[in-house]
């Protein structure tokens, strides 16, 4: 939700900049990305975990999950039973944000990390504006459907 002066820009941003201008430290509502994420049935997930294409320390990753994958495991049968060991799920598609404002996007064919300075969800479209003053805009729906093969 907004502040009570006004301080977040709209109930719609996760990050925006506080002060005059955009030039305050970086703002955060998690809680709102948290909801969005179950208002239209994403997972979310929060762990903590070093990435180095984004700093050398650990930091709490705030991730909408859209596609899961198995990996790893093997198949074993007996007789008219299948077991599948070892396996596990981990994200394949997805956007993790952590508490520095640096996203990493991955897609079924490609992945961005951007250093955001605002991002706000307009329904299943994710606006943002980069630390550059990029501005880019993704319908989630791409990252939750797979591209069909030719």
């Amino acid at each position: 939700m907004g502040g009570v002066f006004g301080s977040k820009p709209s109930d719609s941003h996760v990050i925006w900049r506080s002060g005059r201008d955009d030039d305050g430290a970086k703002q955060f509502d998690f809680e709102y990305l948290r909801l969005w994420a179950a208002h239209f049935g994403i997972d979310y997930e929060e762990w903590e975990r070093v990435d180095h294409e984004r700093g050398d320390e650990s930091r709490t990753q705030h991730a909408c999950v859209f596609c899961w994958a198995e990996t790893g495991g093997q198949e074993l049968s007996l007789g008219e039973r299948d077991w599948s060991m070892g396996s596990q799920e981990k994200p394949r598609t997805f956007i993790e944000i952590d508490e520095a404002g640096i996203a990493r996007f991955k897609g079924w064919t490609s992945e961005a990390v951007l250093d955001l300075d605002e991002l706000l969800l307009d329904g299943t479209t994710c606006r943002l504006r980069t630390a550059d003053g990029t501005q880019k805009s993704l319908d989630v729906t791409k990252l939750a459907t797979r591209p069909k093969q030719t």
